[in-house]
């Protein structure tokens, strides 16, 4: 099994959770763009927030998409990816993860099919078993790329040729509930939740986060 974290370089302190069982990647930092770089006008944010949150958007859109790319190139199965904010709360069953056949979170938040209605609340979420769940796409979806779990690589594959068939993009954790070649899972309860550093992206700190029952608090 393979385990990253994806981690910028001017954020050490985040590394500091992670022990010698994970590999750092390297996350690349919006900020550092020059302002010609296609993906800043190709995120359809670029005319709802302000720049340097749109630059770190597209940072962290570019992060996943390279970890997603190394996947794939190096035809890597069985990889849990995590972003740096992520805390461990739950036991890594290797058993259970081998059992995974489809994209699966690991870690996030139910939220509404419409973006606008925002997340749900605890009667609306969909009845959990302990372990595998599959989402159902006509009932909620999953925000947050904080951790997830690739059984193989064909997935990630499957994920980038949706992203580049996409001339315009939104926030990879949106653009995944669309994309029909790939299914989506959850392990229940969640194995991550969101520790509570200071956001890269937001300008402001998040006061709530994702608990291990998917529920943003």
């Amino acid at each position: 099994m393979y385990k990253f974290y994806l981690n910028l370089d001017r954020s050490p302190e985040r590394r500091q959770t992670f022990d010698e069982t994970w590999t750092r990647f390297k996350a690349t930092d919006g900020h550092s763009f020059t302002d010609d770089e296609p993906i800043l006008s190709r995120m359809i944010s670029m005319w709802n927030i302000h720049e340097k949150e749109h630059r770190a958007k597209c940072g962290c859109w570019q992060s996943h998409y390279n970890m997603l790319s190394h996947i794939r190139n190096n035809k890597l199965n069985r990889v849990i990816v995590v972003e740096d904010d992520a805390l461990q709360v739950n036991d890594i069953d290797i058993d259970l993860l081998s059992k995974c056949k489809n994209f699966t979170y690991i870690g996030g938040y139910f939220a509404n099919i419409k973006m606008f209605d925002g997340p749900l609340k605890q009667h609306e979420c969909p009845e959990s078993h302990y372990g595998i769940n599959q989402i159902d796409k006509t009932e909620c979806r999953i925000l947050m790329t904080l951790s997830y779990y690739i059984p193989h690589w064909t997935i990630a594959r499957d994920i980038l040729d949706y992203l580049d068939s996409k001339a315009r993009i939104r926030a990879i954790d949106v653009m995944l509930y669309n994309i029909v070649k790939v299914p989506q899972d959850y392990v229940y309860p969640a194995i991550f939740v969101e520790a509570d550093f200071e956001s890269t992206i937001h300008k402001k700190s998040r006061h709530r986060h994702p608990n291990q029952y998917y529920l943003l608090t």
